[in-house]
């Protein structure tokens, strides 16, 4: 009897871990339920190249058309899942249909974090997570006009790079002293903000807003000390929550996204959690935690994948993200736990590498503008745990040969 997979959630986690269980599993029945009326799509261009213009919707799909019907891979998409029953192995649809299954991952994601302040609901204040999202910001933007973007995280900063390109004046604000405070000093964010600024972004930090403003459309926002901006459209990124709640209704351990060990199961057997939904023991962290990574989310669906089909497999992977900011094409991994920051080359648009030390350890790497190679070898002298005590100033000479420390 063929094995019953269900995935719950269609963004890449969900795609790839149906891709992966078709490749190992010619007869299992996958069914993959999804809210959003679209295939799965890749998410980074939403805030970049689709937002721009420069992606068409085809073009950001992660299949070409019919390739799901040809895998025999069934997709339930603008259906959400209401229920999962797991003493019965049934999911309930919002349609009130039911899906059986064998096995279930979760691959459920996140959703933005609303701003709680007055005005907030107005016509003209924008979220980004989905294809829709984009859509409706880059039409916002099609009239030109002004912006606000509240957050100077990685979306805020992308958003306002891209609105910037397309003739918006922008406004970042940014509640913390400067942006990307969790992993950047104020000498190297005040790099990357003069950076933005010559480009023609406004930064406005160490101050929240404390309401939007507007009778039906918005009109501008106000601070915390008095100040209001005027714009035609607000963009506000402040952070991914987990959708926990199917999970959590049924009884799974939640905390802080979906509680799973290190082969992606959850506290039930029979299902398994993948993506930005999930907790989860890193081996380089030495800790648990929660990453919204597209390279995260594309391997647990790899590795959970081969958990059901084969021997388990632990998590075994150094998380990283990149980004594009103009024309600086940053990438991130490890983490920024650190005792120093080191800073390999000269700070300049030529490129540059942030390294994040605790003790003779190096914990993560955050490359501007970086050699693709060296990149790669910063990123073994971390899952190697290689001991780099008394090596600053080779580590922040960009003539030092990265892979001779790769020796020991």
């Amino acid at each position: 009897m063929s094995t019953q997979y269900v995935i719950i959630g269609g963004g890449l986690a969900g795609r790839e871990t149906a891709k992966q269980l078709r490749r190992k599993d010619d007869e299992a029945t996958i069914t993959v339920i999804c809210d959003e009326p679209h295939e799965p799509y890749d998410r980074p261009p939403l805030s970049k190249e689709f937002m721009q213009g420069k992606k068409t919707r085809e073009e950001i799909f992660l299949e070409k058309p019919g390739v799901y019907a040809k895998q025999n891979i069934e997709l339930r998409l603008g259906n959400a899942a209401t229920r999962l029953d797991l003493d019965k192995h049934v999911v309930e649809l919002a349609d009130t249909a039911t899906v059986p299954f064998n096995k279930a991952i979760l691959a459920t994601g996140g959703r933005p974090i609303a701003l709680p302040v007055p005005g907030a609901e107005l016509a003209g204040v924008h979220y980004l997570r989905t294809l829709d999202d984009s859509e409706a910001i880059g039409a916002a933007a099609a009239a030109d006009g002004s912006a606000v973007v509240i957050g100077g995280g990685f979306i805020g900063m992308e958003v306002a790079a891209t609105l910037s390109q397309l003739g918006v004046a922008v406004t970042v604000i940014e509640e913390q002293a400067h942006i990307w405070s969790r992993f950047l000093d104020s000498r190297l964010a005040d790099f990357f903000q003069n950076y933005c600024s010559a480009r023609g972004v406004t930064f406005l930090c160490g101050t929240r807003v404390t309401s939007i403003d507007g009778s039906d459309q918005v009109t501008g926002v106000t601070t915390e000390d008095g100040r209001t901006i005027p714009c035609d459209f607000v963009c506000i990124g402040i952070g991914i929550r987990p959708n926990i709640e199917l999970a959590a209704e049924a009884g799974l351990a939640t905390d802080n996204g979906i509680v799973v060990d290190e082969f992606m199961q959850t506290s039930h057997s029979d299902v398994y959690a993948a993506g930005d939904v999930i907790n989860y023991p890193d081996p380089y962290a030495g800790t648990r935690r929660r990453v919204e990574h597209w390279s995260h989310a594309s391997y647990c669906g790899r590795l959970i994948a081969g958990n059901l089909t084969g021997e388990p497999t632990p998590y075994d992977f150094l998380a990283f993200v990149w980004s594009d900011v103009f024309d600086l094409a940053l990438k991130f991994a490890g983490e920024p736990a650190f005792d120093r920051i080191l800073v390999r080359g000269e700070m300049s648009s030529d490129g540059f590498c942030v390294l994040y030390m605790e003790g003779g350890l190096l914990r993560g790497c955050f490359a501007i503008n970086g050699d693709v190679r060296e990149f790669a070898m910063i990123k073994q002298l971390i899952q190697k745990r290689i001991d780099l005590s008394g090596k600053d100033a080779d580590l922040e000479d960009p003539a030092a040969d990265v892979k001779a420390m790769l020796k020991g």
